[in-house]
């Protein structure tokens, strides 16, 4: 079995059409349908139903497809292992966060990373978290970044510690509390509250808090993207439980301002997470170095 026909598997899994697969692998149709055939032959099970012009896997190929991709990432793994144990002079960082860390908290050590290995070329994928674990899962990312409410303690992996992100009020400048350092929940129940959807991890995670509370907000929102949520309150337009690492330059500018809740601090844990056993690229391991110190 030769990683050739793993990958016309694999791709042809995906686009579910002879001609376009072979576009994307820079095959001739014929040649395509040759591997599908030999791979076919070498485990003595159809892959794929044809009808017409239409292809579908088969139930064999529907399992056969999370391992042939976990042998194509391991085989990429690998290859990029090597190809990086030269004073890390060529390979790619392949990493994946959620949009607030990826946003927010890692440009700073893209920057020096790239600094010290200009000649690593730098993949971060930024998606939800159940995407990023599933990647995660694939080993078609090497460790990943989330808050400590998304995965919780398991054989499965190695978490670490990243930093702790505190969440905070955030008010516009026209709003009645804009300066005051502190209120109460049930101060601002009446305000709109704009925030991520409900199904959401941070939602989930604050809905917690706030029914610990016995409390809720009447009025919401619903924006899924954070910087959007970010900009409504600047113009505002509503309030919002934003990490105060979002905010930085707006609390400077004196665009808003950030204030504590009398109940409690909200504080959440940011993690590094990758698959316990793993090896992980020199590039990995060196951005994980840089990131601790």
């Amino acid at each position: 079995m030769d990683i050739d026909k793993i990958e016309s598997f694999v791709t042809l899994a995906e686009i579910k059409h002879f001609a376009k697969a072979s576009e994307v692998l820079y095959i001739s149709q014929p040649a395509l349908s040759k591997r599908i055939q030999a791979l076919e032959d070498e485990l003595n099970v159809p892959l794929f139903n044809r009808i017409g012009k239409k292809i579908f896997l088969t139930v064999q190929g529907e399992y056969f497809k999370k391992y042939a991709e976990e042998m194509l990432a391991s085989y990429y793994n690998a290859r990029e292992y090597i190809k990086q144990i030269e004073n890390l002079e060529h390979g790619t960082l392949n990493f994946g966060t959620t949009n607030f860390i990826g946003v927010y908290l890692m440009p700073e050590f893209i920057s020096k990373f790239h600094n010290k290995y200009p000649k690593i070329e730098i993949n971060m994928v930024i998606n939800s978290s159940k995407n990023i674990l599933n990647m995660l899962h694939k080993n078609q990312l090497e460790f990943i970044f989330l808050s400590d409410y998304i995965v919780e303690e398991d054989d499965y992996y190695v978490i670490k510690k990243y930093i702790d992100d505190n969440l905070k009020l955030i008010v516009g400048n026209k709003h009645r509390l804009f300066g005051q350092k502190s209120c109460s929940l049930f101060d601002v129940a009446d305000d709109l509250y704009i925030t991520k959807e409900p199904t959401s991890s941070q939602s989930k995670f604050l809905d917690k808090i706030f029914k610990k509370h016995n409390f809720d907000f009447n009025n919401k929102l619903f924006i899924s993207h954070q910087e959007a949520i970010k900009e409504s309150v600047i113009n505002n337009i509503g309030i919002s439980i934003l990490s105060v690492n979002s905010v930085k330059r707006e609390l400077e500018s004196g665009l808003v301002t950030a204030l504590d809740f009398d109940e409690e601090d909200i504080q959440r844990e940011i993690q590094y997470v990758y698959i316990k056993n793993k090896f992980l690229t020199p590039a990995a391991n060196e951005f994980i170095k840089l990131i601790s110190e």
